[in-house]
């Protein structure tokens, strides 16, 4: 279902997928240079189709993160600021939207579960955090009003992500995607 991004093909292969999701949306191009990991998320037949990328985050008010939304002042980066992460370059090519949302939703939870991360801060497209909300029903906070940056709108919010792999047997998604979650096919 998903791969860890560790060989410069790889990493290729990653910011082929998320920059052309990210243009086709009119989003600015932004590439980090600190991140805890890089996920590759394929579909059933083994093609590469969406992208995530788990970034350190600081509550630090010098954070880039936090001048733009009071992500620091919530309850949750307050109590455990030490396993609050960046979710960022969260795309899905748009001949696989739809049937594959729930397989990059379930890569961000295994991957926030392996590495003990309870909450993820993100700045979210709209359409994106009424599908989290409505369809698969993720708790999370928003942490501010709808604001523009780098060329769409954007929706400030925390994913709780813990309260999912906590309680997998209440999201339909992640009970049918823990069955393949990581791609061992690829490796063999």
């Amino acid at each position: 279902m998903y791969k860890v991004v560790e060989t410069p093909e790889e990493e290729q292969l990653f910011n082929g997928i998320w920059t052309q999701a990210w243009l086709e949306k009119g989003f600015e191009l932004e590439f980090s240079t600190e991140v805890l990991g890089r996920c590759i998320v394929y579909d059933d037949e083994q093609e590469s189709v969406a992208t995530a990328e788990i970034k350190p985050y600081s509550p630090n008010k010098d954070f880039p993160l936090n001048q733009l939304a009071p992500f620091a002042e919530h309850p949750a980066v307050i109590a455990e600021p030490g396993q609050v992460s960046e979710v960022d370059k969260v795309a899905l090519l748009k001949e696989h939207r739809g049937k594959n949302l729930d397989r990059l939703l379930a890569t961000i939870v295994f991957f926030s579960e392996e590495h003990e991360i309870r909450h993820l801060v993100a700045l979210l497209d709209p359409l994106l955090s009424r599908a989290l909300r409505i369809s698969f029903h993720v708790p999370m906070s928003k942490v501010g009003t709808k604001f523009f940056y780098k060329g769409a709108d954007v929706v400030p919010a925390i994913i709780h992500v813990a309260e999912i792999y906590e309680h997998k047997e209440q999201f339909d998604w992640v009970m049918e995607n823990l069955k393949h979650s990581k791609l061992s096919a690829l490796s063999t």
